[in-house]
């Protein structure tokens, strides 16, 4: 007669961080944890700060899925992973006022992870007013020198994100003084 003893051993606990929508150059800090003693492995190791850690640091400007896997001190493993995502992120305001407060005196497409854009914005008569190349420009309200009177004008956003796709965008923005 023998005797065996089987240990059976619960299956690792682990969490890791959730996706990430992220902007190009972001310093992204990724969390794996455990309730388990045991070793993390970072899979693929491009850009990461360190690749045997819970929480390494990474910029890897496109998007990505990063594995890790832990093994526990009884050798029992589990993995997951994280989904790294550079969208173009677009935020057009509907309202301005230029009156020289320095509140909201200016139009401006605000965003992110945009390589190209124009923004052309036009009156009720269908000139155009005002032509924005970057996220950087803005309109102040005015057109040939002289204040725009108060009232809707409509604007059209051409943009290529990182990915080189084009995209393109319609809208109104209410100006009033």
């Amino acid at each position: 007669t023998a005797y065996v003893e089987v240990i059976v051993h619960p299956y690792p606990s682990l969490q890791v961080s959730p996706t990430v929508y992220a902007f190009y150059d972001d310093e992204i800090q990724l969390e794996a944890f455990s309730h388990n003693p045991g070793t993390y492995t970072w899979f693929p190791t491009e850009s990461l700060s360190c690749v045997n850690c819970p929480n390494p640091i990474t910029s890897p400007n496109q998007n990505i899925t990063y594995f890790v896997y832990f093994v526990d001190i009884n050798g029992c493993k589990n993995s997951s992973y994280v989904d790294i995502i550079y969208d173009a992120t677009i935020y057009v305001p509907n309202t301005f006022i230029p009156n020289g407060d320095n509140l909201n005196d200016y139009f401006r497409i605000y965003g992110g992870n945009i390589k190209e854009m124009e923004c052309t914005i036009f009156n009720r008569w269908g000139e155009l007013v005002k032509t924005l190349y970057s996220i950087d420009d803005s309109w102040d309200g005015t057109y040939r020198g002289k204040k725009c009177q108060d009232g809707a004008y409509t604007w059209k956003l051409i943009y290529v994100d990182f990915l080189g796709i084009k995209h393109q965008l319609t809208g109104h923005v209410n100006l009033l003084r």
